[in-house]
């Protein structure tokens, strides 16, 4: 759940944002671990349910572009509310549009920038609003902006790699599975009712396809009716925490997979960490947002620890290293990042780095993947056309 809360920090100013937490307890819990002293105002944001289903999305290209335009317009000493009507005009993406057309009512109505972004989280996520805030504060919108569409930008180059990387073997095995479902259900039925026509002698392999073909034709609606239903309970199943959490640990074990999930996990904090660093945000409150907004829950409960003894004076590196999670290389650069001073540098340099290894992984991974199904599917055509054609040759043999 989201909320909203006002708390005086240590030096007496009165700071406003949301935070993502279970319950309002552990909201409240959040923000005194993270160094504010009193919590003045905290409520739950509330969302329509299904109005947000029904909304179309926003690509991310647009908000990136948006940010980046608003920087320009901010650069050159138009005012805020002014640059926002200016861009609201021309807008062509109609949620983009109105939810900018809306920031700007709320401006107009008193509320900062952030809190206006704040309460559009389904465009514009914690992260994004975290650099807003603090670039407001520091009175440098324009560069905020800027750092906050380069982040964008980076995530969605991740992320277009990676679907590019998963077409062509997504695209092999979607067309293996049709091929062999037209064969069995198109193809063999007619040979085989040829075939027990002559009463001819069958090969294990036809009698094999005769049995799957006659259970997929007989049974293919129950068998649809149970997909949905496996993968249905397995979503329900996935929301509980504890097995959420059994389930995220499996996966980074996984061969392979594994070391490039951890990989994109570790790629991901040192970026966004740098980001927040850099736009001036507290390094308790980065990991407190890191550790609630991040995907796998084993890395989350992690950075959690990490955060609990970062409060307690412990630094950064040392509960690292601590945890065995982080390798031994970023924690050594964090270490002399904490002692120059250059940790948002040193992140930045260790976010750049673990991308790379994330692509060449990736590279690698579908370099074996793709022979793997070329093969697979090449054997299991093979196996097909010598069950349908070896009882042919019977037959011939027969009737000469």
């Amino acid at each position: 759940m989201t909320y909203r809360y006002q708390a005086y920090t240590s030096d007496k100013k009165i700071v406003k944002g949301v935070i993502e937490a279970a319950s309002e307890s552990l909201a409240e819990d959040a923000l005194y671990r993270a160094g504010y002293e009193r919590i003045i105002s905290l409520e739950e944001v509330t969302r329509p349910s299904f109005k947000g289903f029904l909304q179309p999305g926003v690509p991310v290209r647009h908000i990136i572009d948006f940010s980046s335009q608003l920087a320009t317009l901010l650069g050159s000493g138009i005012g805020l509310v002014t640059a926002l009507d200016l861009l609201a005009e021309q807008i062509t993406q109609k949620t983009l549009r109105k939810t900018v057309e809306d920031i700007a009512r709320r401006i107009r109505g008193g509320s900062s920038f952030s809190d206006a972004l704040s309460q559009h989280p389904a465009l514009f996520n914690q992260t994004y609003c975290q650099v807003i805030r603090a670039s407001e504060q520091t009175g440098r919108l324009d560069i905020g902006l800027k750092q906050a569409a380069g982040y964008l930008e980076k995530r969605l180059n991740m992320a277009q790699k990676i679907r590019r990387a998963m077409v062509y073997p997504s695209f092999v095995l979607i067309t293996a599975v049709l091929v062999v479902i037209l064969l069995l259900t198109v193809a063999l039925p007619p040979l085989l009712n040829l075939f027990q026509s002559l009463n001819a002698p069958l090969p294990w392999t036809t009698r094999f396809l005769m049995a799957v073909a006659g259970f997929l034709l007989d049974n293919g609606l129950y068998l649809l009716l149970a997909l949905a239903v496996i993968v249905l309970g397995a979503i329900l199943l996935l929301r509980l925490p504890s097995v959420k959490l059994k389930w995220d640990a499996g996966v980074l074990k996984l061969p392979l997979i594994g070391n490039v999930i951890t990989e994109l996990n570790l790629q991901s904090f040192c970026q966004t960490t740098a980001l927040l660093l850099q736009a001036g945000v507290r390094l308790p409150a980065i990991l407190e947002l890191v550790s609630s907004t991040g995907q796998n829950s084993t890395v989350c409960r992690v950075l959690g620890r990490v955060r609990e003894r970062l409060i307690q004076g412990e630094g950064l590196s040392r509960p690292m290293a601590e945890t065995g999670f982080f390798p031994p290389l970023m924690v050594e650069m964090v270490m002399i990042g904490e002692k120059s001073g250059t940790l948002d540098t040193t992140l930045g340099t260790l976010a750049d780095y673990y991308a790379e290894r994330v692509s060449r992984r990736i590279d690698t991974l579908i370099t074996a993947i793709e022979p793997t199904l070329t093969i697979i599917v090449g054997l299991a055509v093979i196996f097909i056309a010598l069950s349908m054609i070896t009882p042919l040759y019977t037959i011939l043999r027969a009737i000469r």
